[in-house]
């Protein structure tokens, strides 16, 4: 799985600086922010998906109420 989200460059989801949306503010969000939380919307729930459906079924349930993608990988660190 590292080499997979490495390759299609979603390695930094899991860990690197993209681990942690982007501040969006409640007021006056400007274009480029709203954009850029979008984005870091879009590349998350890719990776979750690649994750949840390269798991065992019995593992499922480790990360389904990961709040990013980098929780769902530390929760798999953790069991092995």
């Amino acid at each position: 799985m590292t080499n997979f989200l490495m390759r299609k460059g979603f390695w930094d989801y899991v860990e690197g600086e993209n681990e942690d949306p982007p501040e969006l503010p409640k007021e006056n969000a400007t274009a480029v922010q709203i954009k850029a939380f979008k984005d870091w919307n879009q590349g998350a729930r890719k990776v979750m998906y690649w994750l949840s459906v390269s798991v065992t079924d019995t593992m499922i349930g480790h990360i389904q109420d990961a709040h990013t993608p980098a929780e769902a990988w530390q929760n798999l660190v953790q069991m092995f």
